[in-house]
């Protein structure tokens, strides 16, 4: 009981069953014998920066059981010592099919640099390793980045929000070390670079402005916040959910995405009488959860040059938007979005010019029309020229609509302007259907279609709106 050893090997040992790592990102992508390659190629990395030292091997306690508890260090060390080119060859080839190979530069680098520094051989190493696998300048610097903030380095490197550091965020592994937790006080002030967490429900009346940072939401909590300002400029969110009354919003160069369980329902983004909206240059991907929710009765928010894939949730209507009226869209995609009712969106009513220049592909509908699956967007329409130069490859509902010689206000009406519909519309009322014509001249050219109304189907299986 007086070797020092036996103490810290058992409270490692505790710590490993008390508290363990979160998990790799490995330990459910690969199958045994691939977190073997992976490790071993790990290890064959770090040493060749040198002889493990007594905190690198209390590390790999931790990281090993953090991949698999089967995984034994003095096994991995032992095939690291005798890697061959055939070893390596698969090795590499297994990264690459699998996405890994940022991955383990992490996981190498918090390991070597653990020891104070690389050496010149370590160096060489990685450097003809980053050139045979093609990894750009950028890409390193990022993953330096991390590590910088895994190893607490004095004066980090800010983060940016790129594609590396996005996939390099999903490995959880890491995460205690650099990610900090996200309090109501520390909101009262603006936050300019960092990686943070929202742990528990935080609820605020104070405007809010994050800028370069990554914030990361975790088991559903989330930020409520009223009469104030929310203010985002290059943010990337993880799995965000917002609860915001009288709360004013914008947007520039916001990157969130998320998967979410979809019998949860959850909306990322829920706003209540919003007085001011603009979302710029920003990038949605929340698989299982609709983007927005607003509860207003006339939002007058806009979309500008905005990506949104794969968001959305079959239980709920709108995958991307679910509003009354006034939200609009400039130079925006849809692609694979999926809803209830409206894959991209669902509106009660759309106003003139709502989609200008956009493109909406695959965004699909559970709930059936005509036995069509395929529509995007589930509207009443007030107002003409609703779609102005965009391509839809779906379908449109449209709850009601004007014939285009029966309203006074609108002689010329048509639902569409220079643009593409692949799909058909489909109505549930109109008052002189002989007249409806839904295309111009252009879209009628563009979408393939007999004439001005020739994709027009009449439906009486179209829900009323609500605003559930």
């Amino acid at each position: 009981m007086n070797n020092i050893n036996f103490w810290l090997e058992s409270f490692d040992k505790l710590r490993v069953e008390r508290n363990p790592f979160k998990a790799h990102i490995i330990a459910n992508s690969l199958n045994e014998h691939e977190q073997n390659q992976y490790a071993v190629l790990q290890a064959a990395f770090v040493l060749a920066n040198g002889a493990i030292n007594q905190d690198q091997e209390r590390l790999y306690g931790f990281w090993l059981a953090a991949i698999n508890n089967n995984l034994s260090l003095s096994n991995i060390i032992t095939q690291a010592q005798v890697v061959d080119l055939d070893a390596l060859r698969d090795g590499i080839n297994l990264l690459e099919e699998k996405g890994l190979i940022e991955y383990l530069l992490v996981d190498v680098l918090v390991f070597s640099r653990l020891v104070g520094g690389l050496t010149d051989n370590l160096k060489t190493i990685l450097g003809e390793w980053c050139q045979l696998l093609s990894l750009s300048e950028a890409q390193l610097n990022d993953i330096i980045a991390l590590t910088d903030h895994i190893l607490g380095v004095e004066e980090p490197k800010v983060v940016k929000l790129t594609d590396v550091i996005g996939r390099l965020l999903a490995n959880k592994i890491w995460q205690e070390f650099y990610v900090k937790p996200l309090t109501k006080e520390m909101l009262n002030n603006s936050i300019n670079g960092g990686i943070w967490s929202v742990e528990d429900t935080i609820s605020t009346e104070c405007d809010i402005k994050l800028t370069n940072t990554v914030v990361i939401f975790k088991n559903t909590a989330t930020i409520k916040q009223i009469n104030s300002k929310l203010i985002l400029t290059n943010v990337r969110l993880i799995n965000p959910v917002f609860d915001l009354y009288n709360v004013a919003i914008n947007f520039e160069q916001v990157v969130a995405v998320g998967g979410f369980d979809k019998e949860q329902k959850i909306t990322s983004f829920t706003l209540n009488s919003t007085p001011d909206f603009s979302i710029r240059n920003s990038k949605f991907e929340l698989i299982n959860a609709r983007c927005f929710k607003f509860k207003d009765e006339a939002s007058n928010g806009l979309f500008e040059s905005t990506v949104f894939e794969n968001c959305g949730n079959e239980y709920l209507n709108g995958g991307v938007a679910s509003y009354k009226k006034g939200v609009k869209f400039n130079s925006c995609e849809f692609t694979e979005c999926i809803a209830n009712i409206g894959g991209a969106v669902y509106a009660y009513n759309m106003l003139t010019d709502t989609f200008i220049s956009c493109d909406i592909n695959n965004c699909t509908s559970i709930e059936k029309i005509n036995d069509q699956f395929d529509y995007a967007i589930y509207a009443r329409v007030s107002g003409h020229k609703f779609i102005l130069n965009s391509n839809f490859s779906s379908s449109i509902v449209v709850y009601n609509i004007l014939d285009c010689d029966g309203d006074s206000r609108y002689p010329n009406f048509r639902l569409l302007w220079n643009s593409k519909l692949e799909g058909n519309i489909f109505y549930k009322t109109c008052t002189r259907t002989s007249y409806l014509c839904t295309l111009d001249p252009l879209s009628v050219e563009l979408s393939g279609a007999d004439n001005r109304s020739s994709k027009n189907y009449q439906s009486n299986d179209i829900a009323d709106w609500s605003n559930d």
